[in-house]
């Protein structure tokens, strides 16, 4: 999915994605004669790895310029087709190499070293992959009319492939020369879907559109079975561990499994997968089947039965439809809910950890639906509690189109076991056409039903409060339901005049706010049911709602007579609206605040996402998607935001830039302020599993050096660095000399072998004296050199070349980037010739009123180190020279440190004075 850069939010990761509409590719690499199994999924436009045997999550590629159509692979290289360029990839990781062949490709078959390609036109290409060279060999242009829909090699056919049309005519052609050998006279009829060799030799498997699927002879020219399915067939695999059964499948779902001795069916499979098959594939010599599919899913089936049939071994499954709502249960875990009707927790940081809790067409083992109708529906909203856990069910869906809501556990991570829904809805005619507009979970525990029991509790009531404070106290008695046995009302009197569109409880479970279509907000007590409050914004409409985790806000869209939408921030402790911002699109899709409430999220209907700061009502950022989003969520803890897009099965996770990034840019924008593909040259595709995609963030360089700029030439200013960049400096050497080894070096009992030894009458002597007489020699010589030679630093170098202001800062600026042990170093190899200049460079910079603790830490330093250079008072030059540096520089401090401390104490006396007056 494509997006613009963000100042305040990266791509982390995307969860619930299994596998794409491309056919999985299956792939045997060899480690001596061990075999490894794995399948590599084309998702939009990276390839995801898993292992063949527990289909767990190994790897992942690098990601492609555009979504990837086909994949082909080898033991020892993976080809895969996105747009007009085939690219080869090693390790299915880096891209090695890649092609452009013009056309986009459709279909992709491996021959030995040989990558066929079949593009949109029907156009063939052929190019050579073998000695670490990936370049076309052969073109054949496609023509109007034969419509390559299907490629097959038939085995021991050197060179050649078959290839099916849609008009159902068969032709082979020769790969080496470029020429159609053989064009089949016979018509099959239908389309031709897919050609699979079988386990017999010059004997293909035709699957056809019409649901045939025939065994022809391409030698003989001659129909040997054939078989019916009742939708077009999509795949064919046959068992290769001496069982003659072969599988087809459909773009229903529908597996068949045929005994091909006695050519009749032996069962089907329906159910498990929803949607097109585009993938069987046997494992060579094992009675293991996989199968993937457009429902977005992996499965592996084990033929262990007497039957003959296969039952489920494995399965990895997400969402086979798009997602309609996500939310964030815990620190890591999120929740989402798809319009297949099923709810599924993921792990943020693991690939591997995936929970579905259930669908909602669920039942409980042995019962039945009371009309019988299993149909799925669309989940549209979905409420989490945290509270109490353990005990009852914690999340609320409600579905499209129905006054029932499903109960879930997250943590048994199942169904609940009741739904709720008032009986009124089953009995009263007035209520057939009611539908569930809105849903809300309170922290302490329109309909309210007990989540632990899921009995109906109480309906709130368009009564007016009561005014008489001595009747209620009196009242301690429950009242009698106020829904007759028929379900109808007993006052007739409902919550609001038109459709609720929102619910929203504080954070203390005291306070009910509803919201609808014609602009009434009115709070409700819980614990009294009654009407505490109300507010009204005339000519406009209402719609969803978003409360604050982190105060008493909750953001209200408010819709105006022209439709143009606002969003509104409504305080519910007085009852007031605190913020408005206007420009928020054409239509909101979704709200949400960030874990603290500094900042406020809306998505809209254009693929925009801004974000709002709640303090000053600037826009602060604007995010740009191929997709518009239709839900999100905030983690608790700040880290991340989960986005859901229309049309997309994936959960896309961000991580708050604030958190890790050192620099981030975060400034006011005009209201009006969007970005656009157009304008933003670095528009790309996302990499949600990209370790660099982190660092390339949009980084203000201008902003990074205002910030080391200072902000008055009169303020003194700290250089910014942690302070174990200078803190422990003084005292380095007390620290290096605490940290040696208490005990001595222990004596080494045998001598290691490589010791020098000679030949004697008794045995072997080692060479003793010998060594010890080269080491001595040694010694003297390194000695006697260095009484010779005076060494000299680098930095100190530096400094005797120094000879104006800005040679001097830029020496501190380079002696400023050392570590902390080469600081050290560099200040105890100063001399008494250098040492005047390194104070006089100190004095320099502490002039300038910048790098404050650097000059105190390392004056601190060097008075330690070289404190019998500077107590020595002798008429030498340097001596003269390194005392008049030291006096001008402690009467500047001096002077500066005054100034300070004056303010210091005028700033403590009015504190004093503001603590102990009687204001």
């Amino acid at each position: 999915m494509k997006r613009i850069q963000s100042e305040l939010f990266a791509p982390y990761r995307f969860m619930g994605v299994v596998t794409g509409d491309a056919s999985p590719s299956v792939r045997s690499t060899f480690v001596g004669k061990k075999a490894t199994l794995s399948v590599l999924c084309p998702i939009d436009n990276v390839i995801v790895q898993y292992n063949g045997k527990k289909l767990r999550a190994i790897g992942m590629s690098d990601p492609l310029n555009d979504k990837i159509t086909a994949v082909a692979s080898s033991s020892s290289s993976v080809f895969a087709a996105a747009g007009n360029t085939i690219s080869s990839l090693k390790f299915c990781r880096e891209v090695s190499d890649s092609i452009d062949i013009g056309a986009p490709v459709k279909m992709m078959t491996l021959i030995g070293t040989q990558l066929v390609a079949i593009d949109v036109t029907s156009g063939i290409h052929v190019i050579e992959t073998s000695d670490d060279t990936f370049q076309m060999s052969l073109l054949m242009e496609g023509s109007d009319n034969f419509e390559i829909t299907s490629i097959c090699h038939p085995s021991t056919y050197l060179n050649k492939i078959v290839v099916g049309s849609s008009e159902g005519r068969l032709r082979i052609i020769n790969i080496r020369t470029g020429k159609v050998i053989h064009e089949f006279q016979r018509n099959f009829g239908s389309a031709i879907t897919i050609l699979e060799q079988t386990t017999a030799l010059d004997v293909l498997a035709i699957g056809m559109a019409n649901g045939e699927v025939l065994l022809f002879n391409v030698k003989l020219d001659k129909v040997l079975a054939t078989f019916r399915h009742d939708a077009k067939i999509t795949n064919i695999a046959f068992r290769d561990d001496g069982e003659a059964a072969m599988v087809t499948a459909d773009q229903n779902g529908t597996m068949a499994v045929w005994d091909l001795e006695k050519q009749e069916l032996i069962g089907k499979i329906t159910g498990t997968h929803t949607n097109e098959i585009n993938c069987l594939h046997f494992l060579a010599g094992e009675p293991i089947m996989l199968s993937a599919s457009h429902d977005n899913s992996l499965r592996l089936w084990i033929f262990d039965s007497a039957d003959g049939m296969p039952r489920e071994l494995i399965r990895l499954e997400g969402h086979s439809k798009p997602c309609a709502s996500v939310k964030f249960v815990s620190k890591n875990e999120v929740l989402s809910a798809g319009k297949d009707g099923s709810v599924r927790k993921y792990d943020v940081t693991s690939l591997t950890m995936r929970q579905k809790l259930g669908s909602v067409a669920q039942q409980k083992k042995g019962a039945l639906p009371p009309n019988g109708n299993t149909e799925v529906q669309n989940v549209a909203e979905m409420a989490f509690g945290w509270q109490r856990e353990a005990a009852w069910n914690n999340v609320f869906c409600r579905q499209v189109n129905d006054t029932k809501v499903t109960t879930w556990q997250t943590r048994n991570n199942t169904h609940g076991e009741f739904n709720l829904e008032h009986d009124r809805f089953k009995k009263k005619v007035d209520f057939i056409d009611a539908t569930a507009t809105a849903l809300c979970v309170s922290p302490c525990h329109i309909d309210q039903f007990n989540a632990q029991s899921g009995r109906h509790v109480h309906s709130f009531t368009n009564t007016a409060p009561s005014k008489s404070k001595k009747k209620d106290s009196k009242r301690r008695a429950p009242k009698k339901s106020f829904i007759m046995s028929n379900g109808s009302l007993v006052n007739d009197t409902p919550a609001a005049d038109s459709a609720i569109t929102s619910l929203s409880v504080d954070q203390l479970g005291k306070e009910l706010m509803s919201t609808d279509e014609e602009g009434h907000m009115v709070f409700w007590s819980i614990a009294t049911k009654k009407i505490t409050a109300r507010m009204f914004k005339k000519d406009v409409k209402l719609g969803i709602s978003a409360p604050c985790p982190a105060n008493s806000l909750v953001a209200v869209v408010s819709i105006a007579e022209n439709g143009a939408e606002s969003v509104i921030l409504v305080d519910t402790v007085c009852h007031r609206v605190a913020r408005a911002f206007e420009t928020v699109g054409k239509k909101v899709n979704a709200i949400t605040f960030s874990s603290d409430g500094k900042w406020l999220l809306v998505a809209d209907n254009e693929s925009y996402i801004r974000v709002f700061d709640v303090a000053t009502s600037q826009l602060i950022d604007v995010l740009l998607f191929s997709k518009p989003c239709i839900s999100m969520s905030y983690s608790e803890t700040g880290q991340y935001l989960a986005t859901v897009h229309e049309g997309e099965r994936a959960i896309y996770t961000w991580f708050n830039k604030l958190l890790y990034a050192i620099h981030v840019n975060v400034k006011a924008h005009e209201p009006d302020y969007l970005p656009t593909w157009e304008g933003n040259e670095e528009d790309e595709i996302v990499n949600f599993d990209d370790e660099d995609d982190d660092t390339s963030t949009v980084m203000d360089l201008n902003l990074k050096a205002i910030k080391e700029l200072q902000i008055d030439e009169n303020l003194v200013t700290f250089s910014g660095l942690p302070s174990s960049r200078w803190a422990n400096l003084p005292d380095l050497a007390m620290i290096k000399e605490r940290n040696k080894p208490t005990d001595a070096p222990k004596k080494i009992k045998q001598a290691p072998f490589f010791l020098s030894a000679a030949a004697t009458l008794d045995g072997f002597e080692f060479e003793t004296e010998n060594m010890e007489e080269d080491m001595n020699g040694d010694s003297r010589h390194i000695t006697s050199k260095r009484n010779l030679l005076e060494l000299e630093s680098s930095f100190a170098k530096v400094l005797r070349n120094a000879t104006t202001k800005d040679n001097l800062l830029a020496a501190f600026k380079t002696l400023q980037e050392m570590s902390l042990s080469a600081i050290d170093f560099q200040i105890r190899a100063l001399n008494s010739q250098t040492l005047p200049i390194f104070f006089r460079m100190l004095l320099e910079v502490l002039k300038t009123k910048n790098n404050f603790e650097l000059v105190q830490a390392y004056a601190a330093t060097a008075l330690k180190t070289h404190r019998s250079i500077v107590w020595n008072a002798t008429d030498e030059p340097e001596h003269q020279e390194l005392s008049e540096v030291l006096e001008e520089m402690a009467k500047y401090q001096r002077d500066s440190w005054n100034e300070m401390e004056n303010l210091f104490v005028e700033n403590m006396a009015v504190v004093q004075w503001i603590k102990n007056a009687l204001l």
